[in-house]
């Protein structure tokens, strides 16, 4: 009797561990559902349009559709953190940059620590950043900014497209380098932050080249100087911040996708093997030409040290400037 039992025991097992492989080797490859592309800032700003040129060749590559979803607040930490707690699918991704990944956790307290909580998928993309003067601000060249701001009574107020981003950041080291009198005014977006530069409402703003570009072609605002080490092709007769004696601080924004922590290797394989197909994509390449970005060629490993050099170099930086946080 018992040893029948066990066997039949033996025999109920086999058959649930057969079931279980059967249902596993059935199981969907990834993806079969749509996948979210979070954005941590607000809709109609750089990493928005370029998330949105991303969603529609990746949905292209990947055979289902990837949704930008916007989750703009506190410099790009509370989009990061949603995807930081989302499950670990391949089904939540993030459009990360510098402000939540490298800037905010290096120079205050974020809920994550982007190294341990994240999976760095695949670098996208760098990009320049301008800096423009409203045409009632008085500012016609990078050297008016220290002199005016020591006239007006008030200073000047110079936009972000939030606390804690490289737009912030770039501001606080002009203000820290120069001794420029200059009131930092946090916006959810950089959209928002033009919007009120062209209107005169602030004074100055660092933003991506792609969303001042317009703006200075209309001549609604006026251009001062680009942060790369080289000339824009774009505003070819706009010299670099270095040249107006700046400094050699990298100031250039990037794109990178991440994953939540414990992603499966095969699902990050599967995104990168869409993003090889996306750089070949005509209409996202004539994106980043627009935007005077450069495609990224960094391998996983060269994006994972890449992010380790750009936490270390805003750490050191924290040492000298002041970040108020939301």
């Amino acid at each position: 009797m018992q040893i029948s039992a066990v066997m039949r025991s033996l025999a109920f097992m086999a058959a649930a561990l057969s079931c279980l492989s059967a249902v596993h080797a059935q199981s969907p490859a990834y993806p079969d559902k749509p996948i979210k592309l979070v954005v941590p800032y607000a809709p109609g700003g750089p990493t928005d349009l370029v998330a949105r040129s991303m969603a529609t060749t990746l949905s292209q590559q990947l055979h289902q559709p990837v949704v930008v979803e916007n989750r703009a607040g506190a410099g790009g930490v509370i989009g990061t953190s949603f995807v930081v707690n989302a499950p670990a699918d391949g089904y939540t991704l993030l459009l990360g940059l510098q402000g939540p990944i490298t800037i905010n956790p290096a120079l205050t307290k974020v809920p994550y620590d982007p190294f341990r909580d994240l999976v760095a998928v695949r670098m996208i993309a760098s990009a320049p950043m301008v800096l423009m003067a409203s045409k009632k601000s008085g500012v016609a060249k990078l050297a008016d900014i220290t002199t005016l701001s020591k006239t007006k009574t008030s200073g000047l107020n110079i936009g972000s497209p939030g606390n804690g981003s490289l737009p912030h950041v770039a501001a606080e080291l002009m203000k820290n380098q120069t001794g420029a009198n200059l009131t930092h005014v946090p916006y959810k977006g950089a959209g928002p932050a033009l919007a009120d530069l062209t209107a005169g409402h602030i004074d100055l703003l660092f933003t991506d080249l792609q969303v001042g570009l317009p703006a200075i072609q209309a001549g609604l605002v006026t251009p001062l100087a680009v942060t790369i080490p080289m000339r824009s092709p774009k505003l070819p007769n706009l010299p670099t911040m270095a040249e107006s004696g700046f400094g050699n601080t990298r100031l250039a924004g990037w794109y990178g996708i991440f994953a939540p922590k414990n992603t499966p290797p095969a699902v990050v394989a599967q995104i990168n093997k869409a993003v090889d197909g996306m750089f070949q994509d005509a209409a996202f390449k004539q994106l980043l030409e627009n935007q005077g970005a450069q495609q990224s060629t960094a391998d996983n490993t060269q994006f994972m040290k890449f992010l380790h050099d750009e936490y270390d170099q805003w750490s050191k930086l924290g040492k000298a400037i002041t970040i108020k946080m939301d």
